[in-house]
């Protein structure tokens, strides 16, 4: 961050939030640091007094101050995915939103090395791969965590000693959620009965990974180069990719599985699909079947059609649940 920079920063109110606003604005005045609390809708009765105590300290460090609104539940509903992880979407939508509006370098969020050991246990249970058991990157995007090597207990000592007051979510304390169910209860349980410095093994761990990760990534992003043409096509729709990616089969072939793997991820993930393992899996029996003209179905309407040496990705009707035939296509379809 340099002199002139606008950071926006999400402010919940509780004690990490707070902790990393108040030591960004002391530490940068030259910086314009932006507040933003999300109210995502799920706790009116505590809402109000966040929002008092995050505007307040805000107008103390002589920063900026935006409240956003956000409908978790109905999104949920409709998506039907979980209120964590509708949630998590929503709010970083709109922390971009905010630092597309005042022309932000960075967004700034409060994890912390705690946050990492509970992350990576959640990513294990979830069945995450390498990449994914890397742990979260201190930048990554727009998206900054200048406290991802800090404790809580750190965080809650500096607050004490500046005497800076903060606010208790006491949705952390719900078993409801997976994370407050790691934290609460495997996190400890581990230490008690396995590992008494299970958080730093755990920190430790992301750090070899991370390492080991970035070289695979140098090396899959030389094979995606050489493999990979994305073609330009006119839009669907406002919500589907204009484009479509032709992926060399026999380039694919050369690489290892590793690589091969990381490769099928990236095109899925250019066309905005997050492929889970069994959609990788099911991606490398196509390459590997003789049969020209096979398919796969993947979620809201990708499809993967083989097609000589050559896989295509795209969206034939959009995104959307279409399942019907695409012209000239073999019989062999599947649906992930």
């Amino acid at each position: 961050m340099q002199g002139g920079d606008t950071v926006i920063v999400a402010v919940s109110g509780g004690p990490d939030s707070v902790a990393l606003f108040h030591i960004l604005c002391s530490s940068l005045p030259q910086v314009r640091f932006i507040a933003v609390y999300v109210d995502h809708g799920l706790r009116p009765e505590e809402t109000g007094a966040e929002i008092e105590l995050v505007q307040t300290l805000a107008h103390k460090l002589q920063a900026g101050f935006e409240r956003v609104s956000i409908d978790v539940r109905t999104a949920a509903q409709q998506e039907k995915t979980s209120i964590e992880e509708t949630a998590r979407t929503l709010r970083y939508r709109k922390l971009e939103a905010m630092r597309q509006q005042y022309q932000g370098t960075a967004i700034a969020v409060a994890h912390t090395a705690d946050d990492q050991a509970e992350e990576l246990l959640i990513r294990l249970i979830r069945g995450s791969g390498r990449k994914g058991l890397s742990g979260m990157q201190f930048k990554n995007g727009w998206i900054i965590r200048p406290l991802l090597h800090e404790s809580k207990e750190t965080l809650l000592h500096y607050l004490q000693t500046q005497q800076i007051p903060f606010a208790i979510d006491s949705s952390n304390l719900e078993r409801t959620y997976l994370r407050n169910r790691v934290r609460l209860d495997l996190l400890p349980y581990l230490q008690d009965n396995f590992n008494k410095s299970i958080r730093q093994t755990l920190l430790q761990t992301a750090q070899i990974l991370q390492d080991e990760e970035a070289l695979l990534e140098e090396m899959a992003g030389k094979a995606w180069q050489e493999a990979v043409s994305i073609i330009t096509v006119e839009q669907i729709s406002p919500e589907t990719p204009a484009q479509i990616i032709l992926l060399d089969i026999k380039l694919l072939g050369a690489c290892h599985p590793a690589i091969q793997r990381r490769i099928l991820e990236k095109c899925c993930w250019q066309m905005e699909e997050r492929p889970q393992f069994r959609q990788i899996e099911l991606l490398l029996d196509l390459v590997h079947r003789r049969q020209g003209g096979a398919q796969i179905h993947l979620s809201k309407g990708l499809r993967v059609h083989k097609r000589g040496r050559e896989l295509i990705f795209s969206y034939p009707a959009g995104k959307c649940s279409y399942r019907g035939g695409l012209s000239g296509a073999g019989n062999d379809e599947r649906s992930s």
